[in-house]
């Protein structure tokens, strides 16, 4: 066979492939607590000496769990909180008993997603960036002291050479499990960050995600009015 024929030949066999490739499908999927086909969640949250899970510099570490692998599904990590978290409710009595919730503003950090998640379209994975993150943290108070935290979360990413889809998700139930004044995080989760994003913080804490829903949209509406909807719709 000729160069050129063979080169005719192998561009035709290419081309299906090339072709295939494209920008995740868009949708919205739930996780499996919700009957969806996502999987759950586990994140921490890292800082040095002197932060604190509500103090700037707490940086965030989030990937799926389906009880055998950790972020095989989807990542986001290494957004750092860029201010002291806002109270902005306080129900706790003169006895100490009630909660209280304040509002944490992350910025930066990035995204992954599988490419064989129910959005693939043909490339081998998904990134991005974030370009909003918001987390309401609730905690419970019993008798002065805190016993409980939960939380809930809107975020939007960029998508990778794919402009003209967003990436958003909202979590609707995360649990605070431990942090490190109790001792070290269990295996199968994601590490501690700095805000230097190197796996080095000190101190933390770890928790489960559950109630997420992540949805891929075109970018028609800003990411600001999109995050503040669906937070909105949150509390609803």
């Amino acid at each position: 066979m000729k160069p050129t024929a063979k080169a005719l030949l192998l561009l035709a066999l290419l081309l299906p492939a090339i072709a295939f490739a494209g920008p995740p499908l868009q949708g919205f999927w739930q996780t499996t607590d919700l009957g969806g086909p996502v999987p759950l969640g586990r994140y921490t949250e890292g800082w040095t000496a002197g932060g604190g899970a509500l103090l700037a510099g707490t940086t965030f570490n989030a990937a799926s769990w389906d009880g055998v692998s950790l972020g095989s599904s989807w990542r986001y990590t290494c957004a750092v909180e860029g201010a002291d978290g806002v109270l902005i409710s306080d129900t706790v009595n003169g006895m100490g008993f009630g909660t209280r919730t304040w509002l944490k503003t992350f910025s930066g950090g990035t995204v992954w997603l599988s490419g064989t998640g129910p959005w693939a379209n043909g490339e081998p994975q998904y990134t991005g960036t974030i370009l909003s993150y918001v987390e309401y943290e609730t905690v419970t108070y019993v008798a002065g002291s805190p016993i409980a935290a939960t939380t809930n979360v809107s975020a939007t990413a960029t998508i990778d050479g794919y402009d003209e889809v967003c990436l958003g998700f909202t979590v609707g139930n995360g649990a605070k499990i431990g942090d490190t004044s109790g001792g070290t995080p269990p295996a199968n989760y994601p590490a501690l960050l700095a805000s230097d994003c190197s796996p080095t913080a000190p101190y933390g804490a770890w928790w489960n995600f559950a109630q997420m829903t992540l949805y891929i949209d075109s970018c028609t509406v800003s990411a600001e009015n999109a995050s503040w909807g669906a937070v909105k719709s949150l509390y609803r």
